[in-house]
């Protein structure tokens, strides 16, 4: 079992609730897990007290800063905000607040990695996992990201083991200290893997999974997990009437052949069959 860190996250709707009591002198309640729970605490012009805990004010720039999006989180004793860069790749990681009580979702260099149009990033995921709701075995979910997806399959009753890579440590980190995504690392069905997809899925026997789900990020950051080459290897490990949820998006939907389509194509080439358009991609079987 994984050794989970102590975190806690502020969301701005608890700053603006901090804000409040301070300004009223009043107790107020307020979620350290990014909306999960809530707890009553007493706030004072430098800690934040609750039952068995106290913790620091967050400093007046970080407090006070008008922000719907970005969330705080307390690690090595004080408080910042809850991003990385990574100076190799130039690229930002940040946990994004979409709504009071919700799973917050990531933005990787601006680009957000769940749809989140019409609420938190579980409506989005359900969606995507209802494709694969009859399949039986083990499952691969091929970009674990924020582990929702994994953790989703992993309730679905025919799922005996749910197999989650991601090739990118950074998101793994924000992984690891989502509070939303603590029974990612708890269940005992789930196995994630540090590796990258267009290698482990050599590294996978003919015939062994019954389903995938393929949610990479955007073609431009992961154009090799678009490819033909990578669709064959997914064709030759599911079994026979394996299932395959393939997100797309829909990038240059105007262009007479959009990313979906172009899919679909090579989708075929690679042997599947019942190939179609579905929620936010495409859906195949073999």
């Amino acid at each position: 079992m994984v050794a989970l860190p102590d975190m806690y996250v502020l969301t701005p709707v608890d700053l603006q609730k901090i804000r409040t009591a301070l300004r009223r002198q009043t107790e107020t309640e307020i979620s350290l897990d990014a909306g999960k729970t809530a707890q009553p605490v007493t706030v004072t012009t430098s800690e934040i007290r609750g039952n068995g805990f106290t913790l620091p004010l967050p400093p007046s720039a970080l407090l006070n800063r008008q922000d719907d999006r970005t969330i705080l989180i307390f690690r090595n004793g004080h408080w910042e905000k809850w991003q990385y860069f990574n100076p190799t790749t130039q690229r930002l990681y940040k946990p994004v607040f979409v709504a009071e009580g919700k799973p917050p979702t990531i933005e990787i260099s601006g680009i957000k990695m769940h749809v989140t149009e019409n609420g938190a990033p579980w409506k989005d995921t359900r969606r995507k996992v209802s494709f694969l709701k009859a399949t039986h075995g083990i499952v691969w979910d091929t970009c674990c990201g924020m582990g929702y997806s994994a953790m989703a399959l992993a309730r679905l009753p025919g799922v005996r083991m749910v197999i989650t890579t991601e090739v990118d440590p950074t998101v793994l980190s924000i992984c690891r200290e989502n509070p939303w995504a603590q029974d990612l690392w708890r269940h005992d069905a789930i196995q994630v893997v540090h590796a990258n997809s267009t290698q482990f899925v050599r590294m996978l026997r003919d015939r062994t999974l019954g389903a995938v789900l393929h949610d990479p990020p955007r073609y431009a950051l992961a154009p090799e997990l678009y490819e033909l080459p990578f669709y064959q290897q997914l064709h030759r490990v599911l079994r026979a009437g394996g299932v395959l949820y393939h997100y797309t998006g829909n990038p240059r939907k105007h262009q007479e052949k959009g990313l979906p389509i172009r899919t679909a194509e090579r989708l075929r080439k690679a042997g599947f069959g019942r190939v179609r358009q579905c929620y936010q991609g495409v859906c195949a079987r073999k």
